[in-house]
């Protein structure tokens, strides 16, 4: 494994790695200011991730596939990134040894993609073990209905999905997607209750209080 000088890791060659580690470093900075503060991080998050939604059972099937359902959005987030970062840095400094040069930064992206996000959704799956979920806990999901809840990330409309961390029989968290009733918005950190399941991966909430 080739050495690197410091400065080579904000040539344009490292560039998109450096960025994700850098991203990786702004999302744990922002967890320890909420834990000290008692900021809500999803608050801000929200305000770069509009609309995020999943439509359709491929779409649900791909973003399972990467970790998400399985664990919080931040978690799954800072495991896909972290591990691009290293993916990518790894392959630049080889080819460096190798080659004599580095590649073309949209190549090593490329390449760098294709290791990273199988290793990362394996990754945080593996992560589904110590931070249940409901395809990792065996319950089944309408046993979700009519439990208690709380907003994680992101405001939920009738049309715009939110995650939601639930709280099963067994005493389990577990974080959804969700979808308020019509008409109605509901923010993070808000307290709400699962009134419905919508589809195989998407739950209608009612605000509480």
């Amino acid at each position: 494994m080739p050495e690197i000088a410091f400065g080579e890791l904000f040539e344009p060659a490292f560039q998109p790695f450096v960025i994700a580690a850098i991203i990786v470093a702004l999302i744990a900075l922002l967890e320890i200011v909420s834990a000290v503060f008692g900021l809500a991080i999803s608050s801000v998050l929200d305000d770069f991730l509009p609309g995020l939604d999943i439509d359709g059972d491929a779409d649900a099937g791909m973003l399972s596939w990467l970790g998400f359902g399985h664990a919080p959005f931040l978690v799954v987030l800072i495991v896909i990134l972290s591990v691009f970062s290293v993916a990518g840095i790894l392959i630049q400094a080889l080819a460096l040894g190798w080659l004599g040069w580095a590649l073309w930064p949209a190549l090593a992206v490329v390449i760098a993609l294709g290791i990273s996000l199988p290793l990362a959704g394996w990754l945080s799956r593996r992560l589904a073990w110590l931070i249940p979920s409901v395809e990792s806990s065996g319950i089944h999901r309408d046993e979700l209905v009519g439990r208690s809840g709380r907003i994680t990330l992101g405001t939920a409309t009738g049309e715009r999905t939110a995650e939601a961390e639930v709280v099963d029989p067994n005493g389990l968290r577990h974080w959804i997607r969700v979808r308020a009733e019509r008409g109605e918005t509901i923010e993070p950190g808000a307290e709400v209750r699962i009134i419905e399941r919508e589809s195989r991966s998407l739950f209608v909430a009612r605000r509480q209080g």
